[in-house]
């Protein structure tokens, strides 16, 4: 893919709450997985839990080989689409390692198969799960439900620099909460694509929002939804020697982060997710609401 290209990514959106999922139909998902997969799931005390942790894991598995499909699918010609791909990857056959500070990736010999990264998170009733095939590329994806119950404030001083919390707090407190669950799914977004968990402070870099034009991003399937996007994300880098003194507004000691895209999108009201990476080469966005059944199918 030349620099400048769309670059095609996957953004799938997947059920956690099943009520129809029986038991014998959990013990069948749960066989599907590696040993140590298994163990990892049944390490969840709490029947729920238990049910949302191997839920992500066959979602995973399955998404995988299906985009891994389509793009080996969309690099042949018109003749040979009928054709058996050839280099498919089975959902129970993908191996996982996992980066110094936790981010799960591909193992190097499916990473060399398939050239795939990925990212996921989940929140409430809602798996993401963003793939692309660009070996280079850093990606984060964050999903977030607001809670009515979280101390914003007691967090915005921890977790956000200054130029964030004064944004935030210049809002109507109607929209304060909002606002805060919106910059936590974009910080989360680049802290995930970044992989270094929280040895990257949080204060190390921020955010700026701004309204934009609104567009609509649609989740095709059995049960479509459609996303907002309702304000422009821009991320900025605090100079090292300023995170300490709190400088994150001072436009001296921040610059735009360069090479990175970040995005923010409404789904519904409960609902936010953002997408970061690196690169700002423009999106080919392929969007789709995953059904239970599609997953109980592979």
């Amino acid at each position: 893919m030349a620099a400048g290209d769309a670059i095609p990514l996957h953004l799938y959106l997947c059920p956690l709450n099943l009520p129809g999922l029986s038991s014998e139909l959990q013990s069948h998902l749960l066989d599907t997985l590696p040993l140590d997969e298994q163990q990892k799931v049944m390490r969840y005390r709490m029947a729920p839990a238990r049910e949302k942790g191997l839920l992500v894991r066959c979602y995973l598995r399955a998404l995988l080989s299906k985009a891994h499909t389509q793009l080996i699918q969309s690099s042949l010609n018109h003749s040979q689409l009928n054709a058996n791909i050839d280099g498919a990857i089975a959902p129970s056959e993908w191996r996982f390692d996992y980066l110094d500070k936790g981010k799960p990736v591909l193992s190097k010999d499916f990473f060399a198969r398939s050239q795939l990264v990925f990212n996921l998170s989940h929140s409430g009733d809602y798996m993401l799960l963003a793939i692309a095939q660009a070996p280079q590329l850093e990606l984060g994806v964050d999903i977030e439900r607001l809670r009515q119950n979280t101390n914003i404030h007691a967090i915005l001083n921890h977790y956000f620099t200054r130029q964030e919390r004064e944004a935030l707090l210049a809002l109507p407190s109607a929209r304060q909460r909002e606002r805060f669950f919106d910059l936590w799914a974009l910080k989360e977004s680049y802290i995930k694509a970044k992989g270094l968990g929280l040895a990257l402070s949080l204060k190390s870099f921020f955010f700026e929002l701004s309204e934009t034009e609104h567009q609509a991003l649609n989740f095709k399937g059995l049960d479509t939804r459609q996303a907002r996007l309702e304000q422009a994300a821009r991320l900025f880098i605090v100079k090292e020697d300023s995170q300490q003194t709190d400088l994150g507004n001072d436009p001296q000691q921040a610059q735009p982060a360069a090479g990175w895209q970040s995005m923010l999108w409404q789904l519904g009201d409960e609902y936010r997710f953002a997408l970061s990476l690196s690169s700002t080469d423009p999106l080919d966005l392929r969007c789709e609401m995953v059904s239970a059944q599609a997953l109980l199918s592979e």
